[in-house]
C-alpha cells in the first residue's frame, strides 16, 4: 500500500491512531458527536446500526445497512455523513468525496469539509486536504481534531506553511490537552523548525518512557524523510 507518510495508512487502525494523523484514523463520528437516536423508528434504528458498525471498523457492513436504509427512507444529511464515513473506512475515496460534499449547504457541513480533507489526503493530495481543511475549521474554529488535520496537512506540506501548522497545532492542543495526535504532530512542528528546546519539554510531558522513546522515534523518523537534505538537527 502506498505511503503517504512516516507512517502507513492502515485499515486496521490500532496503533495507526496513536503516532500523528492519519486521514483514515478519525473514520468513525466521535462518541459526544452521535445524534441521540430514540430507535422508535425504522429510520433512526437503521442510522444507530451503522453508528455502530463504524465505531467497530465494520465498513461494509455498515454501507450494507445503508444501501438497505436508501431503498425507502429520506437520505438525510446524517445519512449522507455516514455514508462517506462508510466509503472512506472502504477506500472509496471519491464515492466517499461525493458524499461529504452533499454535506455543504447543511448543518453538518464542517463535517463535510473535514471529510472531504481526510479523502484529498488519502489519495496524497495535501494541497486538496489542506483546502478542505480550512473550510472545515472556518466553520467549526473550536475543533481541536479540525486543527489537527489543518496542522498535519501544513506540515505535510511544509516550507512557508510550518509557522501555520505550529500556530494551529498548539491552538488545537489547548482545545484538547489529551489527545496525544495533536502532542506527537506539534513535536514534529518543533522538530521542523528547530525548536528543539521545546521539544524536549513536549516529550518530557510524557511519564512513560517507553512510549515517550516511541513517539520520539517516530517523530525524528518522520521529520528525516521529509529533510533529507536539510541541515543536522541538534539531538534531544
Amino acid at each position: 500500500m502506498k505511503r503517504f507518510f512516516a507512517l502507513s495508512i492502515c485499515l486496521s487502525l490500532g496503533a495507526c491512531a496513536d503516532y500523528g494523523f492519519d486521514p483514515v484514523s478519525v473514520v468513525s463520528p466521535r462518541a459526544n458527536e452521535v445524534q441521540s437516536l430514540d430507535g422508535a423508528s425504522t429510520s433512526k434504528l437503521y442510522l444507530s446500526v451503522v453508528n455502530g458498525l463504524l465505531s467497530q471498523g465494520r465498513y461494509r457492513a455498515a454501507l450494507a445497512y445503508l444501501d438497505q436504509y436508501a431503498v425507502k427512507e429520506k437520505k438525510t444529511p446524517y445519512f449522507h455523513q455516514l455514508y462517506g464515513e462508510a466509503l472512506l473506512g472502504t477506500g472509496q475515496y471519491e464515492e466517499a468525496a461525493a458524499a461529504f460534499a452533499k454535506l455543504g449547504n447543511t448543518e453538518l457541513a464542517a463535517d463535510g469539509f473535514s471529510g472531504l480533507g481526510r479523502a484529498r489526503a488519502a489519495q496524497g493530495d495535501w494541497i486538496g486536504a489542506e483546502e478542505e481543511f480550512r473550510r472545515a475549521v472556518a466553520a467549526r474554529p473550536s475543533s481541536a481534531e479540525f486543527l489537527n488535520n489543518l496542522g498535519y496537512a501544513q506540515l505535510t506540506l511544509g516550507g512557508d506553511r510550518l509557522k501555520a501548522a505550529e500556530f494551529n497545532l498548539r491552538q488545537a492542543q489547548e482545545l484538547d490537552p489529551s489527545s496525544g495526535s495533536i502532542r506527537n504532530n506539534l513535536l514534529i512542528a518543533f522538530m521542523m523548525t528547530g525548536k528543539n528546546d521545546e521539544a524536549r519539554r513536549l516529550l518530557a510531558g510524557i511519564p512513560a518512557s517507553r512510549e515517550r522513546a516511541e513517539v520520539q522515534d517516530f517523530a525524528a523518523a518522520w521529520v528525516r524523510e521529509r529533510q533529507p537534505a536539510g541541515p543536522a538537527k541538534e539531538d534531544m
